[in-house]
């Protein structure tokens, strides 16, 4: 069985006028393991994403023995079948209420019988060391690598032809990771493995192919044998070498001939052994040294990519003003009974849109989306008249509108604030703001980190729901639309989607903490060039006095309205 890749290119999902990946083409054969190896940013996960079903291409395609992968927009459901994804940090995908209830879920797909599935499970947990009785246990009381080792044994429960794997050893420690090599040797037994993976030194003695990424291009695909022969393949790459070609490079450069197969402690062992003997066939004579030393690769690819854009005033605008301005405009968006005032508002809304990046400016978008959808749906529920006779009446839906319109207004500007400003920024910036009336006792950090969480917690959702959703549908293979979640996969999305906010806001507050954001009694504002905030005091001026003029323009209408004719 063969995994074929062509002419693939994927485009990005926030800036799709940048293409993620650029006419690649390999493949991977059945019962080996094909490493993708490429520095931060060269589209390691998006081809690996490509393959499993979770990222349309743009252009080409994935076939497995001649099969495509892709039907228009949608995977085919009975090759997702033949292919298991496990993401980094796997153990975050769990959520069942035992880990019986995991390996059920990740098997219902493929009905099986139950002595069948019974037999895979308890297979599946030998494999990982993991005792029979585990079953019974709900998977969020156990410890960080239990989860991780229930996690791969819900995978190889599967029994797929295929499984991806993305960074497969972030986290682990050395004895785990050496458990997890030699599992993988012996996995690709019965599967062909994909994995995307930096590191090179646990995993480049037990491949048989290797696929070099740069910025989305392919740069090699060859044997591990050919790509120590060929250094500098790494090197261009921005990968670096492994831990044992510069521990050969050393060893060369001290006399002792190390040729670059030697991949390992135990062949570098051998090969100093040789030499002692004087059986070594590799000579090195003079300075000669088939390991280069390895260049300066300058700023990350990934980072000169986003960071080509110079972003506008609004990211380098002090936040303290900003809280002034959001909260100035807010009030008076509040204060409107007319549409007057909330179209006087829509000029500043369309600038700040088009003052934030385009990434930024895509997410905000993607935001609003379920608002107007929600906006839509109270409209025209509230228009309803029951009764006899049954109607519609247009003034109460139009109210309900203006009403809801306002709400939106404040959604936006809390997010155009949100994309722009950094939670570290938005407490400091609302302590500065509030600092007077801490003689008085008020809870001033307590409320800047209140105020600032709940700003974040929407971008995080979104990020997250994104990850979730591709988890609920690797898991569940139902073939559904990349990004879309199955009514039925609603458990395996919802619950670890909610372990994560709750996590992600523990973290941030621990973080906060041990940065001394939240010690009381010990303000001291973060400087300017640490947030990198050295904006124009003059033009940070003018936008305080935008929002001034902005508030006073609304309060005027709001009077205006209100005097009678």
């Amino acid at each position: 069985m063969t995994l074929r890749v062509t002419n693939l290119a994927v485009a990005g999902t926030d800036r799709p006028d940048r293409t993620i990946l650029r006419d690649v083409s390999f493949a991977a054969e059945a019962r080996a393991i094909t490493l993708v190896v490429g520095r931060s940013g060269s589209g390691k996960s998006t081809l690996l994403r490509a393959m499993a079903g979770l990222t349309p291409p743009s252009v080409g395609h994935v076939t497995f023995d001649e099969r495509p992968l892709w039907n228009g927009s949608r995977p085919d459901r009975k090759i997702l079948l033949e292919t298991a994804l496990a993401f980094q940090f796997p153990e975050h995908q769990l959520f069942a209420g035992t880990v019986q209830g995991e390996f059920d879920y990740s098997l219902r797909p493929y009905r099986l019988s139950a002595e069948e599935s019974a037999e895979r499970v308890a297979t599946a947990l030998e494999s990982q060391n993991l005792p029979q009785a585990i079953t019974s246990v709900s998977p969020l009381q156990l410890s960080g690598g239990q989860k991780r080792r229930v996690s791969l044994a819900t995978i190889m429960a599967t029994r797929t032809p295929w499984l991806f794997l993305d960074e497969p050893s972030a986290g682990l420690d050395g004895r785990s990771l050496a458990r997890l090599t030699a599992e993988l040797a012996e996995w690709k037994r019965r599967c062909g493995i994909v994995l995307a993976t930096h590191d090179l030194d646990a995993f480049l003695p037990i491949a048989d192919r290797v696929v070099v990424l740069r910025d989305g291009e392919l740069v090699a695909d060859v044997t591990p044998e050919a790509l120590a022969a060929q250094p500098e393949l790494l090197m261009s790459s921005g990968v670096g070498l492994p831990e044992a070609m510069f521990a050969a490079s050393a060893l060369c450069q001290a006399g002792i001939p190390i040729p670059p197969s030697a991949l390992t402690p135990e062949g570098m062992a051998e090969a100093i052994a040789a030499n002692a003997r004087g059986t070594s066939k590799l000579q090195i004579g003079g300075d000669a040294n088939p390991f280069p030393t390895m260049p300066s690769t300058g700023s990350d690819p990934e980072s000169s990519r986003e960071g080509g854009h110079r972003r506008s005033f609004l990211y380098r605008t002090d936040a303290k003003r900003k809280w002034l301005v959001y909260t100035l405009v807010s009030v008076g968006i509040v204060l409107q009974t007319g549409w007057t005032g909330l179209a006087a508002v829509l000029p500043l809304a369309l600038a700040c849109l088009f003052a934030l990046t385009a990434v930024d400016r895509k997410r905000l978008l993607r935001l609003c989306k379920p608002l107007l959808w929600l906006m839509a749906f109270a409209v025209s529920f509230s228009g309803i008249r029951f009764g006899t006779p049954f109607g519609f009446s247009f003034e109460s839906a139009i109210e309900t509108f203006r009403r809801l319109f306002a709400f939106f207004e404040i959604t936006v500007f809390g997010l155009v604030f949100t994309l722009s400003t950094s939670t570290a920024e938005m407490k400091t910036g609302l302590e500065r703001g509030l600092r007077p009336l801490k003689r008085i006792g008020f809870p001033v950090e307590v409320l800047a980190l209140s105020a600032s969480l709940v700003l974040r917690f929407i971008p995080l959702i979104l990020e997250e729901a994104d990850r979730f959703a591709a988890i609920a549908m690797t898991r569940g293979k139902r073939g559904t639309k990349p990004g879309q979640v199955h009514l039925l996969d609603l458990p395996v999305f919802v619950i670890p989607l909610l372990i994560a906010l709750f996590q992600a806001v523990e973290d941030l507050i621990v973080a906060l903490e041990m940065k001394g954001f939240m010690q009381p009694n010990r303000f001291k504002p973060v400087p300017r060039h640490v947030l990198g905030l050295e904006g124009n005091a003059r033009r940070e001026k003018r936008i305080v006095w935008a929002g001034l003029s902005m508030f006073a323009l609304l309060l005027v209408i709001r009077v205006i309205e209100e005097v009678p004719l």
